[in-house]
């Protein structure tokens, strides 16, 4: 069964021009951090491609994404992902099954990763170009990881300026292996039910293996 691993799924970072680099930098790492606690949740489209540098496209899928502090809903064409942050459902529409099984951020989807990431030691951060795309203002930056503990030793984040939301990131391992997620249609602080991040198996009609 595929997982997708969403290793940098969330920076949410704010340009602040006319500092030093240095000192412009730490500003946007502690402000995106700020903003992140403060969001309740979120929702989003997206596309995530995987490719090696000497090899055609590996991976490439699109889908919905909603987003609460530790809890998340998955929803592509092959498969759904549901987590409340106890237990994992994944759904597989074309074999009609669901798996469940106990969560472990370990083998989930990865969002504790990018939390930790503000805590984390081994990441330098660089700023590097303002782009325009589809009208909205973009700021990129680039990191480097020497924390072995990561699965990716560089990154680049393109954020919103206006609205301090990442748009797209594109991460490289010590592989070699490129993974890109590009985010649309983001809506903020919508109040999620509880409910979108579980699987309800009342009325489904396929087997259902619990793992738990």
């Amino acid at each position: 069964m595929k997982r997708i691993t969403l290793s940098l799924l969330l920076l949410f970072i704010a340009c602040l021009p006319g500092l030093p680099q240095e000192e412009a930098v730490t500003r946007i790492l502690l402000e995106s951090k700020a903003n992140l606690e403060l969001m309740s949740d979120f929702s989003a489209d997206f596309t995530y491609n995987i490719e090696n540098k000497s090899k055609p496209l590996i991976i490439s899928k699109k889908g919905k994404l909603q987003y609460a502090k530790g809890k998340y809903a998955l929803i592509m064409d092959d498969q759904e992902i549901y987590c409340d942050g106890i237990s994992m459902w994944v759904h597989l529409p074309g074999d009609a099954e669901v798996n469940i099984m106990d969560y472990d951020p370990e083998e989930g989807v990865g969002f504790e990763q990018v939390f930790t990431l503000f805590n984390e030691e081994g990441i330098n951060a660089r700023y590097e170009d303002k782009q325009t795309v589809a009208g909205s203002s973009l700021d990129q930056i680039y990191l480097t990881i020497s924390n072995s503990a990561l699965d990716f030793n560089q990154a680049r984040l393109w954020i919103n300026e206006t609205t301090k939301f990442l748009e797209k990131v594109v991460s490289i391992n010590r592989m070699q292996i490129i993974t890109t997620y590009a985010f649309s249609n983001i809506k903020m602080d919508q109040g999620l039910p509880e409910s979108t991040f579980v699987f309800d198996t009342t009325n489904f009609r396929g087997e259902v293996y619990d793992e738990r």
